[in-house]
């Protein structure tokens, strides 16, 4: 009951954390994003990095079957 309790406490202060830092975190997960796509087309990797997600998303949607 007391672990149940505490990881509970911790999920909800993780999600508080992050619900009151939201526009800090967008914007972070933005500028993420858009440089690893830069590096991906300016790398000529972008065929490979394609082929690597679709292969991923195959695996867990058929997982979710």
């Amino acid at each position: 009951m007391l672990i149940t309790f505490l990881t509970s406490a911790v999920l909800v202060g993780s999600v508080l954390l992050v619900l009151s830092n939201l526009g800090t975190v967008a914007e972070d997960t933005s500028k993420a994003l858009r440089g690893a796509m830069d590096r991906i087309r300016h790398g000529g990797a972008l065929a490979s990095w394609v082929a690597f997600v679709v292969l991923w998303v195959t695996i867990f949607g058929l997982g979710l079957l």
